[in-house]
């Protein structure tokens, strides 16, 4: 998470410094005037996509973030995706206009189901609570790490079989066994 945070302010920085030319160190003795002229403008847009040396697609940032070439996004979000060099989402993260925040981590295509290659989701959601959900190559959630109703940490281990779904929830206070109707 560390290291995405670092990416993320790394690839802001080098579009900021690529578009805006900042005032370099001798600006410091002009007077105020001239240092004023030379103040970057502030730049909008609802998009911005960054290609590779060979002119695909990898980055994209908007609001909303456009579609990926797998199929439509369930709701729009603000946020910024990177694409592998075939142009397949890997890396997503959005807020949603019922603040939630998600990121998501997704397999290369052909590794699993296709329908959906998220390995990984971290989500904040609109409540204030939050999880890391794990999802195997069939899409079924076999983990996930979450922030209990009580405000407690919470690791599920879960089983889906043909009638029902079990978890082993382990917590502060110990293991339980949960059983739901499938």
């Amino acid at each position: 998470k560390f290291l995405l945070g670092l990416l993320v302010i790394g690839v802001w920085g080098l579009l900021v410094r690529s578009i805006i030319q900042l005032p370099n160190t001798q600006a410091q003795s002009k007077s105020e005037k001239e240092q004023s002229s030379n103040t970057a403008q502030v730049l909008k847009a609802r998009g911005l996509i960054i290609v590779d040396e060979r002119g695909r697609e990898r980055i994209f940032i908007g609001s909303p973030v456009p579609d990926p070439k797998e199929g439509a996004r369930i709701k729009p979000a603000t946020g910024i995706t990177i694409n592998d060099p075939a142009g397949f989402e890997r890396f997503a993260v959005g807020l949603f206009e019922d603040n939630r925040l998600i990121m998501g981590f997704d397999a290369p295509p052909g590794t699993g189901d296709e329908r959906n290659r998220e390995r990984i989701t971290v989500s904040a959601d609109a409540n204030g609570g939050g999880y890391i959900r794990f999802l195997n190559r069939k899409t079924f959630v076999p983990g996930i790490l979450q922030l209990g109703d009580d405000d407690r940490l919470y690791l599920d281990f879960v089983d889906i079989q043909p009638n029902k779904v079990v978890r082993r929830r382990i917590g502060f206070s110990g293991e339980q066994k949960i059983e739901e109707a499938r």
